[in-house]
């Protein structure tokens, strides 16, 4: 296993990984695989070089999941980062999310700037919630239906972990 800072070369392998990903279970990822564009990666990852953190986890060269923690824009949310991970299609449950959110949570921990990781999760994906609680993550609130599916709906779940605080 290899973590590595994302280029924005890998912009293409980033967004078709995206793409699979939204296309083999619709509402794990908010977007919709035509609404993922390799231009939006590009600019996400110069963005995040300077001001954030844009991982790939490789196995063997081939990449095989990837996240982001980006900060909050305000000067009073500048603390917080929004985390985003998606393990590609034919790597899940193998341990690479866990892999890739003990970097992020390590990383996090040794920046002065952040205080606080957020994400959100589907209802529908209870593995994800279960990997999130078991690394100290809480649940915060539950936007309901807030996924429009083609059939029905899925609630967000708004979960967060202080890592400017010693772990229980």
């Amino acid at each position: 296993m290899y973590i590595r800072a994302a280029t924005p070369e890998d912009a293409e392998m980033l967004a078709a990984a995206e793409r699979q990903t939204a296309a083999a279970q619709e509402g794990l990822l908010a977007s919709r695989p035509e609404e993922i564009h390799v231009e939006s990666f590009r600019r996400k990852i110069e963005q995040l070089q300077s001001n954030g953190l844009y991982v790939v986890l490789e196995k063997d060269g081939d990449p095989v999941g990837h996240l982001l923690l980006e900060p909050l824009a305000l000067a009073v949310t500048s603390h917080v980062v929004q985390l985003t991970i998606v393990v590609h299609p034919g790597h899940t449950g193998q341990g690479y999310g866990r892999i890739l959110m003990n970097h992020a949570i390590e990383w996090a921990c040794q920046s002065s700037a952040v205080e606080r990781i957020e994400l959100r999760v589907r209802s529908s994906n209870p593995r994800a919630i279960a990997l999130y609680r078991s690394l100290g993550f809480e649940i915060e609130g539950t936007l309901k239906r807030r996924i429009k599916l083609s059939q029905g709906y899925a609630d967000d779940i708004c979960m967060a972990l202080f890592v400017d605080q010693p772990v229980a």
